[in-house]
């Protein structure tokens, strides 16, 4: 999973040199920070009532920051990083991410975001006897940028975000090993500052 994390990451930046390469234009920093929610519904087992399962709505709070290179005046690549605090789960996510302006006219342009990495649990602090590991993480996404053209811009942006993660648990009495597989599935609503 790490590998190809980074072989995703590394076939982004490849690209992203061929095509500075073929547009002649010098490297300009950018630099897009974001907080907000993820809203998303969970169904799980749960024990004490009858092995039915049971669904509950979920929000959790993200921050993310996303570090780049203009390689046209409508298109960025870079690195994001960020964390996300799951109910039971603190994941960092770092990834390759691509902003690209839909719009070009105005004050206020349409973008489209793509990120796709993996999140690390280097934060997570579990229990005696569970582990926590996180895995893929994707997140495309739509937004709006409200600012002067090459200046500091205010943005909201809405993306879906998919993340893997693996935790292992206690045995019970009759078990060898217990581990669940999870894959969080959520709206993102972020409001944020690009430049």
């Amino acid at each position: 999973m790490k590998k190809l994390a980074f072989l995703i990451m590394a076939s982004s930046l490849l690209m992203a040199s061929s095509l500075h390469a073929q547009n002649h234009i010098p490297l300009k920093y950018t630099n897009h920070t974001e907080f907000g929610g993820l809203f998303g519904r969970v169904k799980y087992d749960f024990q004490g009532n009858n092995g039915q399962s049971q669904v509950d709505n979920r929000l959790n709070l993200t921050l993310q920051t996303f570090n780049g290179v203009m390689l046209s005046k409508r298109l960025a690549a870079g690195v994001t990083v960020g964390i996300d605090w799951y109910k039971t789960a603190l994941l960092n996510p770092i990834s390759a991410g691509v902003r690209y302006d839909l719009t070009n006219q105005g004050d206020v342009k349409l973008f489209a975001t793509a990120d796709a990495g993996y999140g690390f649990a280097w934060f997570q602090d579990d229990s005696d006897g569970f582990g926590t590991t996180g895995g893929l993480m994707l997140n495309p996404g739509l937004g709006l940028r409200m600012g002067k053209p090459g200046g500091t811009a205010v943005t909201f942006t809405m993306s879906y975000k998919r993340q893997e993660a693996h935790i292992t648990k206690v045995p019970q009495w009759n078990q060898l090993e217990r581990w669940e597989d999870r894959v969080y599935n959520r709206l993102a609503l972020r409001l944020g500052i690009s430049f």
